[in-house]
């Protein structure tokens, strides 16, 4: 079911702007691999996620992508474009197929400047969101395939409700590294009893085992 509430943007509205602003929002489905929005194109509607999860990827011309930002039921797909009233150079694209509540930019921009408790959530999630893609930035340079691959399937698990569907093709493409270097440390994390990996699905079976593996940078991006 797509419950609005289940975004934490909408349901941190009070009961009157809520009920005022459900109102001009459309409820979507997400499918994988949708693309919500290409690169440098300008974003004429805006999502709130309430179940799946939404990427922000790096496309280079070879066709090389990475993963630089995921988008759940915390966020807005399309923040920073709407904030900032341009393009970026990243595909939007969905993750983890789920649901959505959709709405106009241009319905959106209405609100957003007749409330300042819209505007406050939004700006709010925009620097949690720069700094989820400044933070992975530095993790990408800096630490190891081990501790990425852990911080990102904590980051997923932390916006999905149910097992991850994922392949370990689509793991390596979002953390742009090969396959095999991922299956390695997908078995690895397997055989030590953090995860449970079957038919393209993952389950988490030990947090804590797992963010022991992570880098820092989850806990200082974790929602």
């Amino acid at each position: 079911m797509n419950d609005p509430k289940n975004n934490r943007i909408l349901s941190t509205l009070p009961s009157t702007e809520y009920q005022h602003l459900i109102k001009l929002l459309e409820p979507v489905d997400l499918t994988f691999n949708e693309i919500l929005l290409e690169a440098a194109q300008k974003s004429e509607l805006l999502y709130f996620p309430t179940q799946g999860i939404v990427s922000l990827v790096s496309v280079l011309d070879d066709g090389a992508t990475t993963e630089i930002g995921l988008i759940g039921k915390e966020g807005m797909v399309g923040t920073l474009q709407f904030l900032g009233n341009g393009i970026l150079n990243s595909r939007t694209m969905v993750q983890v197929k789920g649901t959505a509540m959709r709405i106009e930019s241009e319905v959106l921009r209405v609100e957003f400047d007749r409330s300042e408790i819209l505007q406050k959530l939004l700006l709010g999630y925009a620097l949690k969101l720069f700094n989820q893609v400044s933070q992975g930035a530095a993790c990408n340079n800096h630490h190891t395939v081990k501790q990425r691959t852990a911080r990102w399937l904590l980051m997923l698990d932390d916006r999905s409700e149910n097992k991850l569907s994922m392949t370990q093709q689509l793991l390596s493409q979002m953390l742009g590294v090969r396959r095999t270097g991922v299956s390695e440390i997908a078995n690895d994390f397997k055989q030590q009893g953090m995860i449970n990996y079957q038919r393209g699905l993952i389950t988490i079976l030990d947090r804590q085992a797992l963010e022991a593996q992570a880098c820092q940078c989850y806990q200082l991006v974790r929602v």
